[in-house]
């Protein structure tokens, strides 16, 4: 699978360890992630998180429903995490956090050891030109011939594509 200059990203998504492995600070560390991507495009995103996670800085966050989201965040983490791994359904656990909708919690999900697809516009977009149902159904198709693939992996270098070529799809 190419990567496109994006190894370390396509690498760290191979390497997520699984759900049970996960501690409370990477925990935290892919929430905040995830709420300041919600609605967002990554780059603008990625600038805001680094100025938080530099000091764990609020202030750094100007919207303030993400704020307050973080905020409660930075006190309920491991709680959190410990009703996560108790949970039956873990994705539908993670909607449930402040902040965390019927999208991102699989965003989230995949970022601490889910193996799942994020239905996101553009990954919806990309499934229907190539006549899927879902991507999860796309995902699981492309598996079929990277066997050693996780779905989450592909569903990372399908979006980055679609994230580098503003949407457009092939």
């Amino acid at each position: 699978m190419r990567t496109n200059g994006y190894e370390k990203e396509v690498a760290w998504c191979r390497n997520i360890p699984p759900i049970e492995d996960c501690t409370a600070e990477t925990f935290f560390e892919e929430y905040v992630w995830c709420v300041l991507n919600a609605g967002m495009k990554e780059q603008v995103a990625r600038k805001i998180y680094e100025r938080f996670m530099e000091h764990k800085d609020p202030s750094a966050i100007k919207h303030l429903g993400k704020r307050a989201a973080i905020e409660q965040g930075m006190k309920k983490d491991i709680q959190w995490l410990g009703e996560l791994k108790c949970a039956n359904d873990k994705i539908e656990y993670l909607q449930s956090l402040p902040y965390i909708g019927k999208i991102t919690k699989y965003h989230l999900a995949r970022n601490i050891g889910i193996d799942c697809v994020k239905p996101d516009r553009h990954l919806v977009r990309l499934a229907e030109k190539f006549g899927f149902d879902t991507p999860y159904q796309m995902c699981g198709e492309i598996q079929k011939t990277f066997s050693d693939e996780r779905l989450g992996t592909i569903d990372l270098v399908l979006w980055r594509y679609c994230n580098l070529t503003s949407g457009d799809t092939p």
